[in-house]
């Protein structure tokens, strides 16, 4: 093993014989103690973290025990791993490089004294983020509040929330791009079949390379409405076609051990069910000239759906509706719900939220939402839960349900709301223009965003009270 030293050795003046080169440098550097990570590090609740993700990761299948077949899931490495990749909002890929070449993030680890800068493959890192699902990012998003409240940071006096559409990266939702994803999903899966003797298999394959070449027809070459229109109902048979090689290919397959057998098997279940909804949508379309209520717009995101927002300049979005809820001290927390979801009946959501992170009798002192929460019936509602100070913004001429002095409160967290939701949305965090495509992943991307806005949050709330500390005691 070479020396460690403070810094990296000099260059020699004579070059070495071949052979003798050496392969690298053993670095040595201070860090200080009090590092904001290093500070965040100290004062998370880890054993709470662990256990959810241990939680998730066995449900998942994973060896978290060391005791079933193939490697030991390493869980005191990817524990702290995946809250150092919530802290610096970095991709897999990202994170994989960030670990080699980051003095710190190895001590926020534990592997300082790993003299191999390799920690983790992009993939190893991806897989143990997908295990942790919609359901494991959200509990660690509200025991990073919860834990912020215990430390005085997080303010729960107040809940304001609101709700907002989580687009993802697609194009403009139209018939025959939505039934070319199909295809594509179909056609990907009957590659991974490598066998012979299949008819269907090959038929399956073949018809989906029909349907790419009518697609491609319909959007350079067709003109007019009647010619689309054609290929349209053309594209429709072509699809049930393809659904009907599906369906046989799923009873060929059965009940086959084979992992990646039964990944396809379950890739085309999912795309049948999906045709099942779809295709009368599309042709009730072309007969009656409306769009289906619920109208799928993905073939993979099937959650995603046209929301009216009315925004200036753009009136409709595509994608996840969510309510999102902020506590005064600045953190978030929320969960997706329901496109057509009643706006009137959010606040009462928003509410259970609070709940669920809380305790069932915990309430704030004041529940904040825009006009749109705005009856009677809601605030009795939310009145009869504990809420002291229901500030909704009244419809029209009504009254305020709070007094004069409270409605500039009301305002201004209407208005830090709007903010966070921006912040979420903002480069960094990413929380719109999501390259995932299932409804798992998106929405499990959805809450790791939102943890790590308050994982930052939480990192800069206790530098910011160490710092206060320092000068009261200088």
């Amino acid at each position: 093993m070479r020396e460690q030293h403070d810094s990296t050795p000099a260059a020699a003046t004579t070059p070495l014989p071949p052979g003798q080169q050496p392969k690298g440098q053993v670095v040595s550097i201070f860090v200080d103690n009090h590092h904001p990570l290093l500070q965040l590090k100290r004062a998370l609740d880890w054993g709470a973290l662990t256990a959810a993700m241990v939680n998730r990761w066995r449900k998942a299948g994973k060896n978290v025990d060391g005791v079933g077949p193939g490697q030991s899931w390493p869980v005191d490495l990817y524990v702290p791993l995946l809250v150092l990749m919530g802290v610096v909002a970095l991709n897999s890929r990202q994170m994989e490089k960030h670990l080699e070449e980051n003095a710190v993030a190895r001590l926020f680890l534990g592997i300082e004294d790993q003299l191999e800068p390799h920690v983790r493959d992009h993939s190893n890192i991806q897989r143990a983020f997908d295990a942790l699902g919609v359901e494991g990012w959200q509990e660690i998003n509200e025991l990073v509040v919860g834990q912020a409240k215990r430390l005085g940071f997080g303010q729960v006096r107040i809940l304001s929330s609101d709700t907002t559409v989580q687009e993802p990266a697609i194009g403009y939702p139209n018939e025959p791009g939505i039934l070319r994803g199909l295809a594509q999903r179909v056609y990907r899966s009957l590659v991974k079949l490598k066998v012979r003797g299949w008819p269907a298999v090959e038929d399956g394959k073949e018809q989906a390379r029909e349907i790419f070449k009518t697609v491609k027809e319909y959007h350079l070459f067709a003109k007019g409405k009647e010619r689309k229109d054609q290929l349209l109902e053309q594209l429709v048979e072509q699809t049930e076609k393809l659904i009907e090689h599906s369906q046989e290919v799923i009873k060929q397959v059965g009940a086959s051990a084979e992992r990646v057998r039964q990944s396809v098997v379950v890739k085309l279940e999912q795309m049948v069910e999906v045709s099942a909804v779809l295709l009368p949508q599309i042709l009730q379309w072309l007969r009656t000239g409306v769009v289906a209520t619920g109208k799928i717009l993905h073939a993979g995101i099937t959650a995603a759906r046209s929301i009216v927002k009315n925004k200036a300049g753009k009136r409709v979005e595509f994608g996840l509706k969510w309510l999102i809820n902020r506590l005064e001290g600045g953190y978030v927390f929320g969960r997706v719900v329901e496109a057509r979801a009643d706006e009137r009946t959010m606040p009462i959501e928003a509410l259970k939220d609070y709940k669920q992170v809380f305790g069932a009798e915990a309430a704030p002192e004041m529940s904040v939402y825009d006009r749109g929460g705005s009856t009677p019936k809601t605030i009795a509602e939310l009145k009869l839960q504990g809420v002291k100070k229901v500030g909704i913004q009244p419809r029209g001429k009504a009254k305020w349900s709070v007094a004069e002095e409270d409605q500039a409160e009301v305002r201004s967290q209407r208005g830090k709301t709007e903010g966070v939701i921006g912040t979420l949305k903002s480069r960094k965090y990413g929380f719109n223009r999501r390259q995932e495509r299932s409804n798992e992943t998106l929405m499990a991307a959805g809450q790791r965003v939102m943890a790590c806005l308050n994982l930052n949050k939480l990192m800069k709330d206790i530098v910011g009270k160490a710092k206060k500390a320092k000068l009261a005691t200088a």
